[in-house]
C-alpha cells in the first residue's frame, strides 16, 4: 500500500490496523525531518512517536486528505517548537542553533544523505525558517499548499519565501560544484 492510500484508509476508517499501516508510512519522514531539524536519534524518535500519537488522537480534524503532509509537518513543527522551549527552560540555551560542522558529520552518519554531505554544508548557510522551507519542500516533498499550511502563511508567501532561498543558495551550490568543461555556469 502506498503513502496516499495508507492516509486514505486512516482517514476514512480511523482503525489500529490502518494506523499500523500509515505509521510504517509516516513515521521514517517525521524522524528525519527531526534529524535535519539537528535532534539526535533518540529525540528524533520520541518526537516522531509524539506526533503520531497526535495524529491517531486528531486525524479526524484534517479536513482535506490532500493535504496531510501539510498537516503532518504542521503538527511536527508545533512539537518541535515545544522541544526547544522544554530544553531552553531545563538547559537555559538557544533554540534553533545553526547547523554545524558536528550536525552535518551526524547527518552523514546517520545515513540520511549517504554521499550527499555537501547538503548538510549547504543548508547551514540559511536561517533557521529557510532551512524548514528547504526540507519539507525538497526532501520532503511537501506541495505548495501543503507548505502553507505547515507553515501557517498564504501559498504566495511560501512561493516568495522558497523563491528567494533558492536565490541565497544559487552562488554557493554553483561555487562548491565542480565545473564541467564546455558546459556555461551562468
Amino acid at each position: 500500500m502506498d503513502d496516499r492510500q495508507a492516509i486514505e484508509n486512516f482517514l476514512l476508517t480511523r482503525t489500529e490496523d490502518a494506523f499500523c499501516v500509515l505509521f510504517e508510512s509516516v513515521y521514517p519522514r517525521l524522524r528525519r525531518y527531526f534529524l535535519l531539524r539537528g535532534l539526535d536519534a533518540a529525540e528524533a524518535e520520541d518526537l516522531a512517536q509524539n506526533v503520531m500519537v497526535i495524529v491517531y488522537q486528531r486525524g479526524g480534524e484534517v479536513r482535506h486528505k490532500e493535504l496531510f503532509h501539510g498537516w503532518l509537518f504542521q503538527v511536527a513543527k508545533n512539537e518541535l517548537a515545544r522541544h526547544w522551549r522544554r530544553r531552553q527552560t531545563r538547559e537555559s540555551i538557544a533554540a534553533m542553533e545553526p547547523l554545524s560542522d558536528e550536525l552535518a558529520s551526524k547527518l552523514v552518519a546517520h545515513t540520511v544523505f549517504a554521499g550527499q554531505s555537501d547538503f548538510a554544508v549547504w543548508l547551514s548557510y540559511l536561517e533557521p525558517a529557510e532551512r524548514e522551507l528547504i526540507i519539507l519542500r525538497f526532501i520532503e516533498e511537501l506541495s505548495y499548499e501543503e507548505l502553507a499550511l505547515a507553515l501557517g502563511v498564504p501559498v504566495g508567501t511560501v512561493k516568495w519565501r522558497l523563491f528567494n532561498t533558492k536565490r541565497k543558495l544559487a552562488p554557493i551550490i554553483n561555487a562548491a560544484l565542480p565545473r564541467r568543461s564546455g558546459v556555461p555556469t551562468d
